[in-house]
Formats: structure tokens, C-alpha cells, sequence
């Protein structure tokens, strides 16, 4: 099993420099500079007396929030503890002949895959600057094989890059017809908006699964909450391999209320798309920097100087910075790396602190 890493490791940051975490800026983890909503610290404190009993194996209301939310039925939601436990819940329930990953990507996919001894397929999308023109479509379909799985993250992490629906929906059409499986992470289509969604479309497609996530829109990584959405009898498949009691109670009790919260969705929503053009267009300054235009809330960014990520992460750590290296992810290597977008207080000093140390 090889070793995890990933953005938001803040402890091994405070130890390194030395100091509290509220002094640290961290542009490594994807989550809603907002924070959490306002109602989630009265949910928890309404709802602390409930720990002294199991939580509700079927997580009945998390479930119909969930659904009215997704616009799907209550039957097609699968609450989760996380993306991750249900990445592994999915691999476990298909035992897919192999897996087709686009990539760089989230690399929790190839992990699950290759603990389970299953086929890898990485397809370089590196060579065309992530962009998913008609040549790659096919040389995705062409992998396609009976009892495949294909897993694509859209927005896709690192890389911030949206594929359009009518491209996930030929891709669907095809795992159908060969008697194969899509897997289709939204993790950060909140920050873009439901319009952009696929989940309404595995109530005709049994072959399609969607996985949702409340960590990064609603800054909620610590209680981890997370969705599969699928047919009814794909979701009753995956319901029997997970654990009784992998919702918590404080995640259940928060997670069916901000899904609610109609407001935050649309604060988030809007200043979101202020503060990454704001991020984007001051990378695109530096001489030494190509950032690639973001979709989500986060930038990958390509290093053309003659310095590596590696280094650049070290320094600015020296100052309180967190930026997350991307050589760990598949066909990345150390001129690469990702920050997210903050507020603009923070988006500011990380440009001030790369001014000092790159020439622009």
C-alpha cells in the first residue's frame, strides 16, 4: 500500500515550523474560506446529548435532505463518511475488471484500485494541457471494456478543469452499451453550481454512480460527510458492504440542515467566483508562473522558472504558507503545484510572500 498524501496535513506543518495553527495559512486543502455556516456550533450543542446513543444505521433524514437536495428519491442516496470510505465502498461492491482513470487526479481512486489488486489504466491528459478534446474522448471509450469502471472527477482536482456534460453523458452511453460502469466524482460541482450536475442522471442510467461531498463546499472536512447517489439497486448492493454506523452523529445532525441553507450556497457561490479570477489573474503575472484557469476553487499552477515546488513549498512554510506539491499525482512532477482560493486578505499575502521570493 503506498503511502497517502494529501493536501490539509496542517499537524505535520505546526510541528515542522512550530507554531499554532491559527497562525497558518493554508492553501493546500480545498475548503470554502467562508468556513462552516453559521447554524453548524447551535446544531452540534442542540444535538450533544444524542451521543449517548448509535446512530440511525439507515441515516433516514440525512438521506431525504440529501435527495431534495440532489433531486433525486431517497432510495438513491447512500450517506458516507466521506468521498473516500465510498470511493472503497464502490470498488468493493463492482470488483470492476480494471479501472480507467484519467489523470492526474484524485489519487485515492488508483489507491483503492491497487488494494485490491485490480487492473490499472492511467490515461495521460497532461499532453493536451488537461483538455478534453475529441481525440481523448476516444482514447477513453477505447479502454472501455465489459466490467470496466471509469472514474473521472469533474471539476477535476488538481487540475481545476470542468468536462462538459454532453461529454459525461457520451462516456455514460458507452459504459451502458459495453456492459461497464462510470463513476463520477462531483466533490466540487457545489462551488460551480447544480446546473452543472450529473446526479438526476442515475435514476434512468444503472450503470452510473455520482459521489457528492459536503466537505470542500461547506468547509465541513472534520465530521466527514459524503453521498453516493445511484440506482436503487446499485445503492442496495453498496449499503450492505458499509459499516452500521459510519455517519456520525454530529454529521448526520449538521449535514441534513446546511443542505438547507440557501443563503450560504449563494454567498459561497458568488465569492467564490470573485476571489479565483482575482487568485488567477495575479498568478498569471508572474513570469516564472502558468496557472491554469480554474473552474473550482482551487489553481494548479505549472512552474516554467528554474526552481521547483518543493522548494517554493519550503519557503513559503518558513512564513506561515501552506501550499500543497503535486509530484505525488500521476504524470505531475515537482514544477508543479495547487493552491486554493481563499479570502482576499490571504489570496493577497501569498502573492506578496511569492513576490519575494520569485522574480515577477
Amino acid at each position: 500500500m503506498e503511502t497517502r498524501f494529501h493536501g490539509g496535513n496542517i499537524y505535520e506543518a505546526i510541528r515542522e515550523i512550530g507554531i499554532s495553527h491559527k497562525d497558518l495559512l493554508d492553501f493546500s486543502a480545498n475548503i470554502n474560506p467562508l468556513g462552516f455556516p453559521d447554524s453548524v456550533r447551535e446544531i452540534i450543542k442542540k444535538n450533544i446529548d444524542s451521543i449517548i446513543y448509535y446512530p440511525d444505521p439507515k441515516q433516514r433524514e440525512l438521506r431525504k435532505a440529501a435527495a431534495s437536495y440532489y433531486g433525486v428519491g431517497e432510495e438513491n442516496v447512500l450517506p458516507g463518511n466521506g468521498s473516500v470510505e465510498l470511493i472503497n465502498l464502490v470498488l468493493e461492491t463492482l470488483r470492476p475488471s480494471k479501472v480507467i482513470i484519467p489523470s492526474p487526479t484524485f489519487t485515492e481512486y488508483a489507491l483503492a484500485a491497487k488494494n485490491r489488486g485490480i487492473e490499472l489504466d492511467l490515461l495521460d491528459m497532461t499532453k493536451n494541457e488537461f483538455v478534453w478534446d475529441n481525440a481523448f474522448v476516444e482514447s477513453v471509450i477505447k479502454k472501455i471494456s465489459s466490467g470496466a469502471l471509469v472514474i473521472i472527477c469533474n471539476p477535476n482536482n488538481p487540475t481545476g478543469n470542468l468536462v462538459k456534460k454532453e461529454i459525461i453523458k457520451t462516456l455514460m452511453e458507452e459504459t451502458k452499451r459495453k456492459g461497464a460502469f462510470l463513476l463520477l466524482d462531483e466533490a466540487f460541482i457545489d462551488f460551480i453550481g447544480e446546473h452543472e450536475s450529473l446526479s438526476k442522471d442515475v435514476i434512468k442510467n444503472p450503470n452510473f454512480i455520482v459521489l457528492r461531498s459536503l466537505t470542500k463546499f461547506f468547509a465541513l472536512p472534520g465530521l466527514r460527510i459524503g453521498f453516493a447517489i445511484a440506482g436503487e439497486e446499485l445503492i442496495d448492493k453498496i449499503e450492505k458492504l458499509k459499516d452500521p454506523w459510519n455517519v456520525n452523529t454530529f454529521a448526520a445532525a449538521v449535514g441534513k440542515e446546511v443542505l438547507k441553507d440557501e443563503d450560504y450556497i449563494k454567498k459561497t457561490r458568488e465569492y467564490i467566483f470573485r476571489e479565483k479570477d482575482f487568485l488567477w489573474r495575479n498568478l498569471k503575472e508572474f513570469n516564472f508562473f502558468k496557472p491554469f484557469k480554474p473552474a473550482a476553487n482551487f489553481i494548479l499552477v505549472k512552474i516554467t522558472g528554474n526552481f521547483k515546488a518543493s522548494f517554493l513549498a519550503r519557503e513559503l512554510l518558513k512564513k506561515g504558507i501552506l501550499i500543497r506539491t503535486c509530484s505525488d499525482f500521476a504524470f505531475l512532477d515537482d514544477t508543479y503545484f495547487r493552491v486554493a482560493v481563499k479570502d482576499r486578505r490571504a489570496n493577497e499575502i501569498l502573492i506578496r510572500a511569492l513576490s519575494e521570493k520569485v522574480d515577477k
